[in-house]
């Protein structure tokens, strides 16, 4: 069986179908000894007018992305990668990004890519996506949601 040259593998995790299945393609592609760090970028809404109503706004973002989250290892197997959920505040997410997989010596970036519709966003890709991958000094895979069919 062939090793993978990936073992350190940060994903990009905002709970989308395209987000499950580049988790997914980590867990794959770390094999038995690597890690999957999946980083979910907390971002506040404009509209909290208050330091309570933004902790609020925040802590229920990061319950409803750790349920996603679970639910993903539940249904998804790891192939033996060791996985876990990290979390950044920020609304830089391409810095966020990019910070992480330098703090952590990733060798890989795995972001879900949205929008299918490349009249409306440049080749495809959104301001994320395009923003991480135009600006990273390692490696970046691109996936969408799984095809209805393949599943």
């Amino acid at each position: 069986m062939p090793v993978s040259p990936f073992h350190r593998i940060l994903v990009g995790w905002d709970a989308s179908p395209a987000a499950h299945h580049a988790l997914a393609l980590a867990m794959t592609l770390a094999d038995g000894d690597g890690i999957v760090i999946a980083r979910a970028v907390l971002t506040p809404s404009p509209h909290t007018e208050t330091g309570g109503e933004r902790q609020r706004d925040l802590e229920a973002q990061r319950r409803w992305l750790r349920e996603q989250f679970d639910t993903a290892l539940a249904t998804t197997a790891t192939h033996g990668a060791r996985v876990r959920l990290e979390w950044g505040e920020t609304p830089g997410i391409p810095d966020d990004l990019h910070a992480c997989a330098r703090l952590h010596g990733c060798d890989l970036i795995v972001l879900g890519r949205h929008g299918e519709d490349s009249r409306l966003r440049t080749g495809g890709l959104g301001p994320v996506a395009r923003a991480v991958s135009q600006d990273a000094r390692l490696p970046v895979l691109l996936v969408g949601p799984p095809d209805a069919h393949d599943e």
